[in-house]
């Protein structure tokens, strides 16, 4: 099938994300993947089985929305979950999905990032839940994320990493910073005593000034 669509914009920004949560250490080796949503029924996205931050844009793979692939190799057996997100949620343009080592690492000793902790978490993307345990690269995993997306951007799947989603793929890799400095803060705050939460009326006013904390557009050449 020949596709005719401009998406070399789109190819460049999600290598340049692919490339900078490698280098930031949100994920390794062959881990993560990512996706931007082209148009109603074309996805881009990262191969399955490579190294993230050695992607050429050549090596990205467009599917439709049902997973399968229109040009390029094998989409990430994970591509399911992604799918579920932009299905769920017409205004998400892309998807990113790592294993940040501090998020990941609470959540595996079974520490949640929901609790009401920090101002700028509250205002910019809300609680962040964690997501049930489900096997990796089944269907289990996109219906364990069903029941949160509606009301959040951001979640940790239990044992295996954050998934984070927005307007555009530096909107979710913002989303995805956001998370792990979330998590430090936390390891920091346990360190030296406990985190202590807001209280109901402190978060009820964070509510109402939260529309001041928007995502300032990506500036690209």
């Amino acid at each position: 099938m020949n596709v005719k669509i401009d998406d070399s914009k789109s190819r460049s920004e999600l290598i340049e994300i692919a490339r900078l949560c490698y280098e930031k250490g949100y994920i390794c080796g062959l881990e993560g993947n990512f996706s931007v949503r082209l148009a109603d029924d074309l996805v881009l996205t990262t191969p399955r089985g490579s190294c993230k931050g050695r992607l050429n844009e050549s090596d990205l793979v467009l599917t439709d929305m049902s997973g399968e692939p229109v040009s390029g190799g094998q989409p990430s057996t994970e591509l399911k979950m992604h799918l579920m997100v932009y299905r769920h949620r017409p205004d998400i343009k892309a998807v990113v999905h790592a294993h940040p080592v501090t998020a990941l690492g609470l959540t595996v000793a079974g520490v949640s990032l929901a609790a009401p902790i920090l101002p700028e978490i509250i205002c910019s993307i809300g609680n962040i839940p964690t997501a049930p345990y489900a096997t990796p690269s089944t269907d289990e995993i996109p219906n364990s994320i069903v029941p949160f997306l509606k009301d959040h951007d951001a979640m940790m799947l239990d044992h295996h990493g954050a998934l984070v989603y927005g307007s555009d793929l530096y909107d979710a890799f913002y989303k995805l910073e956001t998370v792990e400095h979330f998590a430090q803060t936390l390891v920091v705050a346990y360190q030296v005593g406990r985190p202590i939460e807001l209280t109901s009326a402190q978060v009820s006013r964070l509510h109402e000034i939260k529309s001041i904390y928007q995502t300032v557009p990506s500036v690209t050449n």
